[in-house]
């Protein structure tokens, strides 16, 4: 590093620092209008705007509007996004605008748009909360950020909107809706009416969100809380009855027949909000390693979370001046900004925005995380605690929508190919001599899949996995065959040694979209291509599914979208 990048790595330190940042700010860009490397420009920038992150309405030093005429113009793109935000820090109105442009360009580079977004939420932008809802109501990749971004704004029509899509979104979504919901008493209580009405199911009432609804000090909520879902916190004796009530059904022999791929569905849903378990989970608590054997630790850490907190795990709450309450772990605290890791992600509040803070004297982790299960339930989730490594997760009717979300790749895995998201399409390209495997890691036992699919290339040939268990070699499955002149058939590995050829009749248009419709009910499954029955299967294994993607060819390309897993009530 250079002494003048030293130097600069000096000044940019006291922008954390609230009395000497403006001397600072502006010696750093009398600085970096002498430079032209774009990409010391870009570092430079970056450093700042990591600086100033959280922080609004700074005034811009005098050097700022003619070194911003010169790098909105760089033709480095990270030089140009950089500046723009930094730009909006100083309150630009130019600057904002073409980040709401941006923004509202659905044809833009997502990583973009949601950089520009994160630049405008932390201005506090009133302008942007029209977008914030168009964006909420569309599934995409800008969806969540939105839902956790429509936090900071107080406006009535973010209530009905959020409750208006709450059904449609997945499992990741719908925490960071809820969390936005909670944050303030008044959409607190339409959350719950919502709930009295049976608009929604009174099950989406978890451990966690009980926690959140009762730091809000609202007595009517307070109210609801009592009279719908009892104490949210117990005595010690009470604590120890529970305990000794769970251990009768959780032994060692109990456990071991119990469901570990609904376990493991039941752990995303209760626990990976905060811990992370095989890779998987958010980083909020401690990360759990997995393999637990111990009983009476797991029951007193689960249902007495106060016995111990760890100093690092305190549970923090700021309450702001646009009436928010916002809790979590404070991941830093300086003399200008607080920064907590929280349910909603990382949060980054100024000072001169909070009017109160306080150390909670209970933990996080929320009592009731499985004194509100069925005894099966907790059986599942304990069998998966004690696995040594990652399962499959049984696809249901509360997480079916988080089988393809429209945005990445998660709950799949790429075993081999290019497979990505590109606008809401699943896409996946091999090349001759190649085949390309992409594998959902759902599974499910009685289901209705439906997708829109289109394949082209030079005799393409793709295959859609979608009844036995691909882990259980050999494969004793069913599989959906489409691609190039033939009609579609299905190959039965289930059958024999070797594969059976189960010929079709109904003919997939070349390079054109054609809907897909799978309906599993046991051994009886149906297939409709287009609006026409295609395969009617009655002998097909019993069990549990598993779904994988499958492409070869020269210059192949498979194309899925509008995906829709559903799962029966049971």
């Amino acid at each position: 590093m250079s002494a003048a990048l030293i130097a600069l790595g000096m000044w940019v330190s006291p922008l954390q620092a609230q009395e000497a940042a403006p001397k600072a700010l502006d010696v750093l860009l009398q600085t970096l209008s002498h430079i032209d490397n774009p990409d010391t420009q870009a570092n430079i920038l970056r450093g700042m705007n990591a600086s100033l992150k959280g922080k609004h309405g700074l005034a811009a030093p005098a050097s700022w509007d003619a070194l911003y005429e010169k790098l909105k113009t760089s033709p480095n793109e990270e030089v140009r996004h950089e500046a723009r935000a930094l730009a909006v820090t100083f309150g630009g109105s130019a600057a904002m605008a073409e980040m709401r442009k941006i923004l509202a360009d659905d044809k833009a580079d997502p990583k973009t748009r949601e950089a520009a977004l994160e630049s405008l939420l932390a201005a506090k932008d009133p302008e942007t909360l029209p977008l914030l809802l168009t964006l909420a109501k569309s599934a995409g990749p800008l969806r969540a950020p939105a839902l956790r971004g429509l936090a900071i704004y107080e406006d009535a029509q973010i209530t009905d909107v959020l409750l208006g899509v709450y059904q449609k979104l997945d499992t990741a979504e719908k925490r960071d809706a809820l969390n936005t919901l909670l944050a303030r008493p008044a959409s607190a209580r339409a959350f719950l009416a919502a709930i009295d009405a049976k608009t929604l199911a009174r099950t989406e009432i978890t451990a966690p969100a009980a926690r959140q609804l009762q730091d809000l000090h609202d007595s009517q909520v307070d109210q609801w809380l009592t009279k719908n879902w009892g104490a949210v916190r117990t005595s010690p004796a009470d604590k120890q009855a529970q305990i000794a009530h769970l251990k009768e059904f959780v032994t060692t022999g109990s456990v071991s027949r119990a469901d570990v791929n609904r376990g493991r569905a039941i752990f995303t849903q209760t626990c990976a909000i905060c811990h992370t378990l095989f890779g998987f989970g958010a980083k909020i608590g401690p990360e759990l390693p997995g393999s637990f054997e111990d009983i009476n630790y797991l029951l007193l850490n689960i249902v007495d979370p106060d016995a111990i907190i760890g100093k690092d795990y305190q549970q923090v709450l700021v309450h702001t001046k646009d009436g928010q309450t916002l809790s979590g772990i404070i991941a830093s605290d300086d003399s200008s900004a607080v920064t907590l890791k929280s349910l909603a992600g990382v949060l980054t509040v100024q000072r001169a925005d909070i009017t109160s803070m306080e150390v909670s004297p209970h933990s996080l982790m929320p009592e009731g995380l499985i004194t509100s299960m069925d005894e099966e339930s907790v059986r599942d989730l304990f069998l998966y605690l004690r696995q040594r490594g990652q399962v499959p997760m049984l696809a249901t009717t509360v997480n079916a929508a988080d089988f393809f979300n429209g945005s990445d790749l998660s709950w799949w895995h790429v075993k081999s190919g290019d497979w990505k998201v590109e606008n809401g399409e699943l896409v996946g390209r091999a090349n001759e001599g190649k085949t390309a495997i992409l594998a959902s890691d759902m599974l499910a036992d009685h289901f209705t899949l439906t997708a829109q699919i289109k394949v082209s290339g030079e005799e393409p040939a793709a295959e859609l996995a979608f009844h036995g268990l691909r882990e259980t070699p050999p494969f004793k499955g069913v599989s959906l065959s489409f691609g190039g002149a033939t009609p579609p058939n299905i190959w039965r590995y289930d059958l024999g040694e070797k594969p059976v050829d189960v010929p079709g009749t109904v003919a997939l248009p070349p390079n054109q979209w054609t809907t897909c419709r799978i309906v599993s009910n046991g051994r009886d499954v149906a297939v409709t291509l287009g609006n026409q029955p295609a395969f009617h299967l009655i002998d097909t294994p019993a069990g549990r599914n598993a779904f994988a993607f499958y492409l070869r060819g020269k210059n192949a390309e498979l194309r899925v979208k509008d995906v829709k897993l559903e799962i029966p009530e049971k």
